[in-house]
């Protein structure tokens, strides 16, 4: 079907090149699979043994190499071992958390992240990702609560207004007609335009206009993959499911895997 609205005929239209040098980063891989199995960890009690911090490094390295290729499954197994080796790196947890919500694996995404050490950065990064999880698995009131929460721990208005986004949405998913914002300053230009998008107060047109604004090619393309996300949210909010559906999918077809609106558009599809 030939796409009919402005985003997706935009989209429809773009030839990014590769995101990631796929020979770099294989390159790498095979670096830190070499040096892994030069000197393997052992396969348990990791955290007690000598040199424990040098190898939740490397499968962290690993971890990060696989999550840069698009490959969740292993990009959570290595963060894993990761988290086996050091339990009280906070951010090895966040690590896991956050490929296994690529996965769709969202309880053990909330297990991983409630056994996380408390922070010592505050509790955002702890709230975003329960939103993340509560959001794919559509609990509203949980979303709600744990957005409102990350709007408030963010440490910017950039990533306030991310969230601010998922919290309107959240609410009119939840039968809210009138959705209601935490206090916060909205960031700009981008991504103001997302949020002015689904409160109505600008068209989708101005909304391409704003992502074509963006000169940098690699940010046109992360932007663009928000963009076609949160319209695909609006439309779904809506109960226009088919168009939605189209939405998600040329969110992921942009292959932007280190966003969470790839993961959360590929939650979507999923259902």
């Amino acid at each position: 079907m030939e796409p009919s609205t402005p985003l997706l005929k935009y989209a429809a239209a773009q030839a990014f090149p590769p995101l990631v040098d796929q020979g770099e980063a294989k390159r790498r891989l095979a670096q830190v699979t070499h040096m892994i199995a030069k000197d393997p960890p052992p396969e348990n009690d990791c955290a007690r043994t000598l040199g424990a911090g040098r190898f939740a490094t490397l499968y962290d390295d690993l971890g990060s190499t696989y999550s840069v290729l698009g490959q969740a499954g292993e990009a959570a197994e290595a963060f894993a071992k990761a988290v086996g080796c050091n339990p009280r790196a906070g951010y090895l947890h966040a690590e896991l958390a956050d490929e296994l919500l690529r996965l769709g694996r969202f309880e053990e995404a909330k297990l991983t992240v409630q056994r996380r050490p408390p922070p010592e950065e505050g509790a955002f990064t702890t709230q975003s990702l329960l939103a993340r999880a509560a959001f794919s698995e559509q609990q509203w009131p949980e979303a709600i609560e744990h957005l409102r929460q990350a709007v408030k721990e963010a440490p910017d208005d950039l990533q306030a207004t991310y969230f601010q986004c998922l919290l309107w949405l959240s609410q009119k998913r939840a039968g809210t007609t009138a959705p209601v914002l935490v206090a916060r300053d909205v960031a700009k230009p981008w991504p103001r335009p997302v949020l002015e998008f689904l409160q109505d107060r600008i068209s989708e047109d101005a909304l391409v206009k704003a992502v074509e604004a963006e000169h940098n090619e690699r940010r046109r393309r992360e932007i663009l993959c928000e963009a076609l996300f949160y319209a695909g949210e609006k439309y779904l909010a809506a109960h226009r499911t088919a168009e939605a559906h189209r939405y998600f999918e040329a969110t992921v077809n942009l292959q932007v895997f280190y966003f969470i609106e790839d993961s959360l558009a590929r939650a979507e599809l999923s259902r």
